[in-house]
């Protein structure tokens, strides 16, 4: 037998097998691949780890409790009916396996022990359920298999010793592919014995929708060759269709066999991915909250089924689809190899060609250890395109260090000197009624947008436009995901193309930094406190966005604060002074902008002095990135004791950017306080949950504006923040403001 459910072993070995085989004839570069940078068949390896994985099975202790289990189903279903899986939802289905104590998989390999199998093959059986860590080393000497872990032990340690980057990504490839995949044909029989729908391995697809390409779109076609391809191209200048143009080059070229998508963040990933499934179908769509914007209206309204949302969204998380837009910190995470399936995610992504679009968006925390994943991506001939409308030259000697022969950012310049934008004023201003003539402007305009640099100062310039009936659109990070979806729709109903199109674009856009990238919208007017020349350029693409006949207006706004310049969140607090001290390139804009007219290439010189010095990261960028390539030197073969949740994307030691710790906070109290239990209570959070600074969380407590109450998960006790009712809306998202400035 192999399940108490009466699936004999010979079925499941069968179905493993089976199933094994069909994922390797749909993914033939993979094979490909694996031949090429190990010299080993991937067919045979899968095949072979596929036919022992659940050998251990066959001895006496296991097959006893087994038995006994399947009894226990067998009479429980002679008295009330029903399926093995309803009598597991209520009764304990395997209580006689877990009192053996007797992990099949361990003495599985005692049992293959005299076919003498490579150690990666070992490593992909012992594996196949989550057992190869520290944290289950006890296990091992308790089921008397320290012998074999004395043998993984020493591979590892072999490796860590003579350590190089490249060493660690080859040996790591090599161990992960029958790791991985073992467990994901293992994982998808399973479904499959209890009646499961799982989703289907497909393959990238993707037909170019136009007639003529656009410059960008040359320039990919061109240049595709290039392992490293660094882009920069306007905002609007088609580089959605160049990214997928290029994958399906890279693919058809037999480079690569799936797409990835790396976004700054979960709102850019969820508009890319909506605009990309118009073109490609089957999109994976995968960061922290990403089941709420793909999956919970579909299964409220009854479109899909939750486990089969459970199942496609997991494809996702793993990069098994042929497309899959994500965060960087997704992958940045999975290099560390502290779960299980980080493996598996890692070999994925190896087999993969990567786009990383709005690159240079990203804190020196989170760029530096991006030239770590481009090095271990360069040891796996992992083809990338770096993509950005504001990328300056000074970032080619980082790229060259880590082993990249690239010499140029390839930019197409036909439209370069076309005036885009003229900035009308720059001002100083440190209260709002010294620039009413401006926010009066917006008013009689027919579209306008607003950048503010903080979530605060958003808050009050709404404010000033609600008192005055104007019925402006606030967004910025502080609202739920159900929220932040409701606001991406207004404003691509106000101010979106077709809006532009059909002539009723209409409205006032109050947006920070969550606004600056992939959202589709556009107005005559924007008002802009100064931030970096990069990000500056980022806002003003959605200045005229989709006429070219026209000018737009820019008035750059100087924030101040007791007669100093106010740069949050561009630079760093100085404790001691009690003031924000502003970064250089914030500086150097300050000095370089003018009222005049402003084209693209203007915009590329300015970013270029701007940024003219070789990127250089702080000390603790240095060394927070050195951790993240210790972590995957150190656990390549077996796991760490820590294991953090599924969707961290930091550990305790490592971070992948650099922001203020934050914590989940809910917009309101549970109509009970008992889940039951942890996917119930993760199906409210995903409603009414965000997230906050912990230091803004602690200052809501003490103005009492947020509570602690505590609920129980199933049956566990645990603390959670409520913000009062008063202080969260779906208009203004948390309405208190850090500071009492501009009032």
């Amino acid at each position: 037998m192999a399940k108490p459910s009466g699936i004999t072993l010979e079925q499941h070995t069968q179905g493993v097998m089976s199933e094994g085989k069909l994922l390797l004839e749909q993914t033939p570069f993979v094979v490909q691949k694996y031949k090429q940078r190990i010299g080993k068949n991937l067919f045979n390896r899968l095949k072979v780890v596929c036919e022992y994985h659940d050998v251990g099975k066959k001895a006496e202790p296991w097959q006893s409790a087994c038995q006994k289990d399947y009894e226990a189903f067998l009479e429980w279903q002679s008295q009330h009916g029903g399926s093995f899986k309803e009598y597991a939802i209520k009764e304990d289905s395997g209580k006689h396996i877990r009192k053996a104590n007797f992990r099949h998989e361990l003495h599985s390999l005692h049992m293959v022990k005299k076919a003498k199998l490579p150690l990666a093959l070992l490593a992909a059986i012992a594996a196949h359920h989550r057992k190869l860590g520290f944290n289950f080393r006890e296990r091992w000497a308790n089921q008397k298999m320290s012998d074999f872990w004395k043998v993984f032990e020493t591979e590892s340690n072999r490796i860590i010793e003579k350590y190089s980057l490249e060493i660690s990504a080859k040996n790591h490839y090599e161990f992960a592919g029958p790791r991985g995949l073992l467990q994901l044909v293992d994982h998808r029989v399973s479904a499959k014995e209890e009646k499961e729908e799982v989703p289907e391995f497909t393959k990238f697809s993707y037909k170019f929708p136009w007639n003529e390409k656009t410059g960008v779109q040359k320039l990919v076609d061109k240049y595709w060759r290039d392992n490293l391809l660094l882009v920069r191209a306007p905002t609007g200048a088609g580089k959605t269709d160049a990214s997928l143009l290029w994958a399906s080059l890279q693919i058809a070229n037999k480079r690569a066999d799936r797409l990835i998508i790396a976004m700054p963040t979960r709102f850019t990933s969820n508009a890319l991915a909506i605009n990309v499934a118009e073109s490609l179908s089957d999109t994976g769509l995968y960061h922290s909250s990403a089941w709420f914007n793909k999956f919970q209206e579909q299964i409220e309204d009854g479109t899909i089924e939750k486990k089969k949302a459970d199942k496609l969204h997991e494809f996702a998380r793993l990069l098994q689809t042929p497309i899959t837009v994500c965060t960087i910190d997704h992958l940045l995470m999975a290099l560390t190899l502290t779960r299980e399936d980080h493996h598996l995610i890692a070999f994925n992504m190896a087999n993969s060609c990567l786009v990383i679009d709005e690159a240079d968006f990203y804190d020196d925390f989170t760029q530096a250890n991006i030239l770590v994943l481009l090095e271990i991506l360069k040891y796996w001939n992992v083809p990338v395109l770096l993509m950005s409308a504001s990328l300056p030259e000074s970032v080619l000697p980082s790229y060259q260090k880590i082993g990249y022969k690239v010499n140029q950012i390839v930019e197409d310049t036909s439209d370069n000197l076309r005036n885009r934008f003229e900035i009308k004023a720059i001002q100083n201003y440190t209260e709002l009624s010294e620039i009413e003539n401006l926010l009066e402007k917006c008013v009689e305009k027919r579209t306008a947008i607003i950048y503010a640099n903080t979530v605060d100062k958003a808050v009050l310039f709404y404010d000033w436009f609600e008192k005055r009936n104007a019925n402006p659109i606030l967004y910025h990070s502080r609202f739920t995901e159900p929220d932040k979806k409701d606001k991406e729709d207004e404003l691509i109903n106000a101010l979106g193309k077709k809006a532009w199109k059909k002539g009723s674009a209409k409205g006032i856009a109050i947006l920070t930094q969550i606004g600056e990238m992939s959202i589709n919208i556009s107005a005559d007017l924007m008002i802009s406190e100064l931030c970096p020349i990069d990000r500056l350029t980022q806002r003003t693409g959605r200045l005229c966005r989709f006429d070219k006949s026209k000018i737009g207006e820019l008035y750059v706004l100087i924030p101040q604060k007791n007669d100093l310049v106010y740069p949050a969140p561009y630079g760093e607090y100085d404790k001691k002074a009690k003031a924000w001290v502003p970064c250089e390139v914030f500086t150097k804009t300050a000095k370089m902008l003018e009222t005049t007219f402003y084209n693209a290439n203007k915009l590329v010189e300015m970013l270029n002095q701007v940024y003219a010095a070789e990127t250089s990261f702080s000390s603790r960028a240095i060394s927070n990135a050195k951790d993240l390539k210790e972590y995957f030197q150190y656990n390549w073969l077996i796991n760490p004791m820590q294991k953090p949740a599924t969707d961290d994307i930091d550990t305790n030691f490592w971070k992948s950017r650099n922001i203020a710790p934050q914590d989940t906070v809910f917009v309101k109290e549970p109509e009970s306080l008992h889940f039951y239990n942890y996917l119930d209570f993760q199906s409210w959070k995903l409603k009414y949950s965000l997230e906050l600074p912990i230091y803004l969380i602690e200052k809501g407590k003490k103005q009492h504006k947020i509570d602690i109450k505590h609920i129980t998960i199933k049956d566990e006790q645990e603390p959670i923040f409520v913000i009062r009712k008063n202080f969260y809306n779906n208009t203004m998202g948390v309405t208190f403001v850090e500071e009492n400035q501009l009032m």
